[in-house]
């Protein structure tokens, strides 16, 4: 069951991981619901585009993808948006660099062209057209080719050539008719009209328009018809039939707006409004204008802006209102400056394009030179398989020959490491000999001064115990004798018992080095109220006056309140003893904070601090500042031993300009 589990998982995980990339037939389904968003009008096409690429990023490749991007780059070069255009054709240019199509590159310069077309760029656009003309002539198919000479018919339609217009345009609508292809008829039929429009043959242009716009409207491109409507309002306002140029125009401007194509919609309402201008239909006139105006500014539509303004200039000469005349023109002006600096800025763009493109035709060549490469290796890689072969023998033969020495040193390395252990646990054992040898010879040195007065005492006691003994058996034994001899034994006996005292009191600070003797159990406690209450304790019992300030942060603890205490208590004792030797007052500061699991302690006086070369002793026992003056040299190692054995902790000494600073580690909980 367990098994089945895991199969069931992995294979989920798998499905999801390696996703199966999206066939040619699913993926003309895809572009055919991008073209059937295009009918309704250019920026649903761009959304769907963006719709399909985030949801079959992982399963489109990268041609797909391409393919996709430069259909949105279209329909953005349709509303206009030159710079979102330019931006994803770098996109593209990026991307090609892993795919070898020519079709890509083909795409690439029609696209470029057609954006520089609409910034009225011509002799650029034109470069680039030519190029994708020459690449379009390498393929099998002439439909690129065809393609390709109606874009060039549009540049030569934009620099009123109509005569070279009209002839690239009849070849692509005969091509599009044998094809079959009613969206690209409809597409040839409007640029036909468009070119017998600039050659002034009216009605040859109303009839290619009226035709254009049946097969729009029998195959439902209801976005595509607007332009036939358009050009219809324009071509019938040239024929003077104003109702006609009136009905088309507004048709033109609702199928735009309906379709959310607000930029578009802006040509046919300037040429609504000529129309209103010739017909002397003047009211509300001006109110409509700045409205277009508007609508230009907010969609960079610089060129309808022109034109609204030139109207606008006209007509306020037309009304003889001179000042608003100059101001319009003045605005005309600008607007024209800013449509020549937007070119300039999409000729910058372009120029970043053609360098990309300059390092592709650098990585391709890398490339292929690569793959030569490769295929020279592989062919060299063939002639020598049977040489890998054999040297994959000898290397497998020296391979267990050199195992063999390695588990031969391993063994003695083994060994060696054993007799290290031994060593090193020989060494251990002498060290401890050493330090218990140490701690003996000191113990024997401080107690050999009392015992030694001891035992003298009591043998001059009994000297004159056996002197006072033998005359008192002479019958010699006289009062002054007798009470010289009780007075003698008097103070030897004063002596022995002293002595005796300060041996045992020194047994007694020998065992408080064993800080394992501390036998109270761990409990909880706060550091620093115990602290604080326990200061005032140790100040009463001082000799001097001594300040303790304890402050700082409230801790709650597991551990030993006792030993603790008893560290404190041996460092005020050093304190009073070694700091505050030469004066009779002194302050000792203590700090009680939090470092994540543990307590710090900070301890501090203004005394006169402990000298560089004795701060690596203090802690040793039996290490004194003060030899021979009644000092043991104990108290610092009784403080050590309680931190590290009971609290299980660290002490350290930090050296200070003035006074000594010792700081305590604990942790929170003491197992």
């Amino acid at each position: 069951m367990l098994l089945r589990c895991a199969i069931l998982v992995c294979t989920l995980i798998t499905a999801n991981t390696f996703a199966m990339p999206i066939t040619e037939a699913e993926f003309e389904k895809l572009r055919a619901e991008i073209r059937q968003a295009s009918a309704q009008s250019p920026l649903q096409a761009i959304d769907t585009t963006d719709d399909i690429l985030r949801q079959n990023d992982s399963q489109l490749s990268t041609r797909q993808k391409i393919r996709l991007l430069y259909g949105k780059a279209w329909f953005q070069i349709q509303t206009d948006d030159v710079h979102s255009a330019i931006s994803t054709l770098s996109v593209c240019k990026k991307m090609s660099i892993e795919v070898s199509d020519p079709i890509i590159l083909y795409s690439y310069y029609s696209l470029t062209a057609g954006a520089l077309t609409r910034m009225s760029l011509y002799e650029r656009a034109l470069e680039n057209y030519l190029e994708s003309y020459r690449l379009a002539a390498l393929m099998e198919t002439d439909m690129f080719l065809k393609q390709t000479e109606n874009n060039i018919g549009n540049v030569y339609l934009k620099l009123s050539r109509f005569e070279d217009a009209k002839s690239y345009f009849e070849r692509f609508y005969q091509d599009a008719k044998e094809r079959n292809l009613p969206q690209q008829m409809g597409v040839g039929l409007n640029n036909l009209g468009e070119a017998y429009f600039g050659l002034g043959n009216f009605k040859k242009a109303l009839s290619l328009h009226l035709e254009s716009l049946k097969i729009r409207e029998a195959n439902n491109l209801t976005y595509h018809s607007s332009w036939s409507h358009y050009n219809l309002g324009r071509t019938y306002l040239a024929l003077d039939n104003t109702e006609l140029a009136k009905h088309h125009l507004t048709e033109a401007i609702n199928i735009r707006k309906q379709s959310n194509a607000i930029a578009d919609s802006i040509a046919p309402q300037i040429e609504l409004m000529k129309l209103k201008a010739l017909t002397g239909d003047t009211k509300d006139l001006e109110i409509m204008l700045y409205d277009v105006i508007s609508l230009s500014n907010e969609h960079s539509r610089f060129q309808e802006k022109t034109h609204a303004y030139q109207l606008l200039v006209d007509y306020f000469s037309k009304k003889q209102d001179w000042k608003n005349s100059f101001m319009t023109a003045q605005q005309l002006m600008q607007t024209k400056f800013d449509f020549l600096q937007r070119q300039a800025e999409i000729g910058v763009a372009f120029y970043a394009a053609q360098m990309n493109l300059a390092i592709k035709e650098r990585d391709i060549a890398q490339l292929t030179q690569e793959n030569e490469l490769h295929q020279i290796n592989t062919q060299a890689a063939k002639s020598q398989l049977i040489l890998v072969l054999v040297g994959v023998l000898i290397i497998a033969l020296l391979t267990l020959f050199f195992v063999r020495r390695i588990n031969a040193k391993n063994l003695t390395q083994i060994e060696t490491l054993e007799n290290l252990k031994a060593t090193q646990k020989q060494l251990l054992e002498s060290e401890k000999m050493s330090a218990m040898t140490t701690l003996v010879s000191g113990m024997a040195h401080q107690l050999n001064t009392p015992l030694g007065l001891v035992v003298t005492s009591a043998s001059c006691l009994e000297a004159k115990l056996k002197e006072i003994h033998d005359l008192l058996n002479d019958q010699k034994l006289s009062a002054k004798q007798l009470k010289k001899f009780l007075e003698e034994s008097s103070e030897m006996l004063e002596m022995t018992a002293n002595n005796s005292g300060r041996a045992a009191d020194l047994i007694a600070r020998f065992k408080m080095i064993a800080a394992s003797l501390d036998s109270s159990e761990a409990v909880q406690f706060d550091v620093l109220t115990y602290l604080k209450n326990r200061s005032e304790l140790i100040t009463q019992s001082l000799d001097k006056n001594i300040e303790i300030d304890v402050y700082g942060q409230s801790i709650q603890v597991h551990s030993h309140p006792e030993a603790l205490l008893k560290v404190i208590s041996q460092l005020v004792n050093n304190s009073c003893s070694h700091g505050f030797i030469s004066q009779s007052s002194g302050r000792i500061m203590i700090e009680v904070r939090e470092d994540r699991d543990s307590a710090v302690i900070t301890y501090q006086d203004d005394g006169v601090g402990i000298n560089e070369a004795e701060q690596q002793q203090i802690f040793e026992p039996f290490y004194t500042s003060q030899l021979g003056q009644g000092k043991l040299g104990l108290g610092l190692n009784i403080a050590y031993n309680s931190v590290v054995q009971v609290l299980k902790g660290k002490i350290s000494y930090e050296h200070q300009d003035c006074g000594a600073k010792f700081v305590v580690k604990i942790p929170k909980r003491t197992e």
